[in-house]
């Protein structure tokens, strides 16, 4: 019988939580520890798994016999709780994004590949039933010449004191389009705006231009009044609407285009004839949680040695975006509604990120 794999949970607040219940569903796994430094967040875990190890003591972890810890913890952790754990020769998942700088996944990724270990970032949606549909179909031409791509992330909330809504919710719509699209950026712009919490930007917009002329629009938000999860794909021969917020059926393929005679008439009806409209398609796509799909790959990379989808470069490239339209958003004139306020003695991380920029951050990764 192959010994089930030793795993700890770093972190045990929402995601942490989810992680917690994955690695107790998956027979190849043995859940040894879930760690937090908190104590309520622990009575909680003690409550719901009463099976689970807990301890506030992440050293503890690094010297136990673990061989993999997935890290859950505030941005702000990850790359030093990461490293250690490297260090120590364990296999490391990260929940998303990788880290506060792409220096220091840089850092992270080399640390993985001396010890050969593996170094996996919590992309959650790369395992996406419906992304992967969507990857089929844009590489089959299913849509034709692509036109563009735009990403909606909304909801009401929740505001955090360590980041923005732009490292909070963008690294998974960065994740997405580089999935779709692959990773030939030629440009990042963006714009965003404080409205509530000072230099906290809670709605920014990106505009991602991919060589050949595709461009990618990402809208996030932490302060609008109704949940949208959606991407919307536009070709030439079709488009494609993935609404994650629905219940079923999340992906809608639409045979509708515009296809101009070679010269539009001035009449209505030559107008009209130019617009193709044809049926909605509503695919079938398997059933299954992403997060446990994830948990799986990186139980497997465990297993085998063979690098997972998300790994370290995955989590590096949308750093490296997410870096580009932090410098993009502080280099323009910051709209704010929130009445002014004395500076604060202690700078968010993000603005310590921003600080920090290297312009040539989509340079080939070496």
């Amino acid at each position: 019988m192959t010994s089930r794999i030793p795993i700890a949970v770093i972190g045990c607040g929402y995601w942490g939580s989810k992680h917690v219940r994955i690695a107790l569903g998956i027979p190849s796994v043995r859940l040894v520890w879930a760690v937090d430094v908190r104590q309520d967040r622990l009575n909680y875990i003690r409550s719901e798994y009463n099976r689970v190890a807990v301890s506030r003591s992440f050293d503890s972890v690094l010297a136990s016999d673990v061989a993999g810890v997935v890290i859950a913890t505030p941005i702000s952790t990850h790359f030093e709780l990461a490293k250690a754990a490297l260090e120590a020769g364990k296999n490391v998942l990260i929940e998303k994004p990788m880290a506060m700088t792409s220096a220091e996944c840089r850092t992270l990724i080399a640390i993985s590949e001396r010890k050969s270990l593996i170094l996996m970032v919590g992309h959650t949606f790369e395992y996406h039933p419906a992304v992967r549909f969507m990857e089929d179909v844009i590489k089959r031409g299913g849509l034709g010449d692509l036109h563009y791509i735009s990403s909606r992330r909304l909801n009401l909330g929740l505001y955090q004191s360590d980041t923005n809504v732009l490292w909070d919710l963008a690294p998974h719509d960065f994740s997405i389009i580089f999935s779709l699209l692959g990773n030939r950026v030629e440009k990042i712009d963006a714009w965003g705006c404080a409205h509530v919490l000072p230099d906290v930007e809670d709605v920014a917009y990106a505009m991602v231009k991919f060589s050949g002329g595709v461009k990618a629009h990402l809208h996030v938000s932490w302060l609008d009044p109704v949940k949208v999860r959606q991407v919307t794909v536009v070709g030439s021969e079709g488009m494609l609407v993935f609404d994650d917020v629905l219940p079923a059926e999340k992906v809608r393929v639409y045979d509708k285009c515009f296809k101009p005679t070679t010269t539009i008439g001035d009449s209505y009806a030559d107008f009209v004839s130019a617009y193709h409209h044809g049926d909605v398609h509503i695919p079938s796509i398997a059933v299954a949680e992403p997060l446990k799909l994830e948990f799986l790959d990186f139980v497997t990379a465990i297993s085998t040695g063979k690098q997972p989808r998300a790994d370290g470069r995955s989590g590096l490239r949308v750093v490296q975006a997410l870096e580009a339209a932090s410098k993009r958003i502080h280099h323009q004139a910051i709209i704010r509604s929130a009445p002014k306020t004395p500076p604060r003695t202690v700078l968010p991380p993000i603005r310590k990120i921003a600080a920090a920029h290297n312009p040539n951050v989509f340079n080939k990764i070496q």
